[in-house]
């Protein structure tokens, strides 16, 4: 039996393969056959091979010294951060992408390291500059998308990731990018937790949507827990929960009517704008949105339904008092209630979600409404409208690449010819018909009954079987 081959054969032979093919043939079998000391241990005497090969030519090989050696750190090391820094700013992304397996262990043994040093946001440069070296376009996602936004969370770092998630996904074959379906929830899941974080609850809405709208067979732990902060950010944005697009999975859709009541009660309740009808109803359900660290989000919907309603007086008043204003929005009987809606208004004017004055004149301050300053016709507001028509053109430019792609595939000829079969039809034999009647009262709807609790059951039994993908509970941000 052959002995492993000494150090100077194994950087002979990486050094004579750098092109893709040549890895993907000989080079990628020889350095997984190889002990894993090999890539871990320091050689005696010898020149670290960090230092011998190069990240930029030698990346696919490099990427494995570098996984082991980072497993094998405890913390970072001023040398060891200046070999990844060198290698996440010059690898060549192609061939990264022939080892995607280790392009994932690495981001996490990054990952470790920095968690272990008790500084996560270290690891969030490396990981948001490798993310792009590695993607074969702006849009695709990778496997070390959730992990990044995790990180961040974790860290309450954003700024790297959002130039990121403001790309929308556009690639996410397993074939192209070897992410799996949990990378995909978790990316919108952990997203979504971003944006609301950052108060910007439209795209919050779209990434939590995502996420539950996914195809799925089973209904995902994930996609509850996104959904419970869909309702929350969507009534934040819209002051209602906007309605899941119909291609959202019938076994989804049903275990989050079983498992989300709560937030369907409180989004009910809040669609009435009664300031009481909420308040009672999110004291009711405060000591759930506690265990799902959701309760900075709910009384953020608090403020926010007060805005709404200062926002309709707009619509009907060119001036109030303060005091009025605060009765007229359900406030009055608060203590403090008055200042209260005074500060709720000065950050309205200062944000421009209104246009008004505030005037202490009179005792308690009065509100004089405006109409909105701005016409809309500066250069501001043009090169607003061409950025938008150009991301419009691009979107739609990726749609139709994507569909010539997907009617070119023989899976979708096969799908196609399929549907176009005629469906036998069912014979029902006269005791499937008396079996069918069996059991229904006069005027009763029992076997309709039967059916909703058996796919109650089935949605119950579903998400048990998910309950792997639950994402791990992160600190209720919004409140801080």
């Amino acid at each position: 039996m052959a002995g492993e081959p000494s150090f100077d054969e194994i950087i002979s032979k990486i050094q004579s393969c750098s092109d893709p093919a040549s890895i993907a043939k000989t080079l990628a079998s020889f350095l997984n056959n190889l002990n894993e000391n090999v890539f871990s241990a320091r050689p005696h005497g010898q020149i670290d091979p960090l230092d011998t090969l190069s990240p930029a030519i030698h990346s696919f090989a490099y990427l494995y010294f570098l996984v082991y050696r980072c497993k094998a750190s405890h913390g970072f090391h001023p040398a060891l951060l200046e070999k990844v820094w060198a290698f996440v700013t010059t690898c060549d992304g192609e061939q990264v992408r022939l080892a995607s397996d280790k392009a994932l262990s690495f981001a996490e043994a990054l990952v470790k390291m920095a968690t272990e040093s008790f500084q996560p946001i270290i690891a969030i440069r490396p990981l948001a500059v490798f993310i792009r070296r590695l993607q074969a376009s702006s849009g695709q996602l990778t496997m070390i998308h959730p992990l990044l936004a995790k990180t961040c969370l974790l860290a309450q770092s954003f700024k790297d990731i959002i130039p990121i998630i403001d790309n929308d996904i556009s690639d996410v074959d397993p074939q192209h990018t070897k992410i799996n379906y949990k990378d995909f929830l978790l990316y919108h899941y952990y997203g979504g937790m971003i944006y609301a974080y950052l108060k910007k609850f439209d795209r919050a809405v779209e990434f939590f949507k995502l996420a539950v709208s996914a195809p799925a067979e089973v209904a995902s732990a994930i996609q509850i827990e996104a959904y419970k902060k869909y309702v929350l950010t969507g009534l934040l944005h819209y002051g209602k929960v906007p309605v899941l697009p119909k291609y959202t999975a019938n076994p989804v859709q049903r275990c989050l009517k079983a498992h989300c009541v709560p937030y369907a009660e409180f989004a009910s309740a809040y669609e009435k704008k009664t300031n009481n009808v909420i308040k009672t109803e999110l004291e009711k359900i405060k000591p759930i949105l506690i265990r799902d660290k959701n309760y900075g989000l709910a009384k953020q919907c608090m403020e926010a339904l007060h805005r709404r309603n200062i926002q309709d007086l707009t619509r009907t008043y060119l001036t109030l008092s303060i005091e009025d204003i605060t009765s007229l929005i359900g406030l009055g009987s608060e203590p403090e209630g008055a200042s209260h809606v005074e500060g709720i208004i000065v950050k309205m004017i200062e944000s421009g979600a209104i246009f008004a004055t505030i005037s202490h004149e009179h005792a308690g301050g009065m509100v004089s409404f405006l109409d909105d300053p701005n016409q809309h016709n500066s250069t501001t507001t043009t090169d607003m409208i061409n950025a938008q028509i150009q991301k419009a053109t691009v979107i739609t430019s990726s749609l139709v690449a994507m569909d010539q792609t997907i009617s070119s595939m023989p899976a979708y000829f096969n799908k196609k010819a399929s549907s176009n079969k005629p469906k036998r039809q069912r014979l029902t034999s006269g005791s499937d018909e008396r079996n069918t009647h069996q059991g229904r009262g006069d005027g009763g709807e029992t076997a309709g009954q039967t059916n909703s609790e058996e796919e109650l059951d089935v949605d119950l039994k579903e998400t048990r079987q998910a309950e792997n993908e639950q994402p791990e509970k992160l600190d209720d941000l919004s409140e801080k």
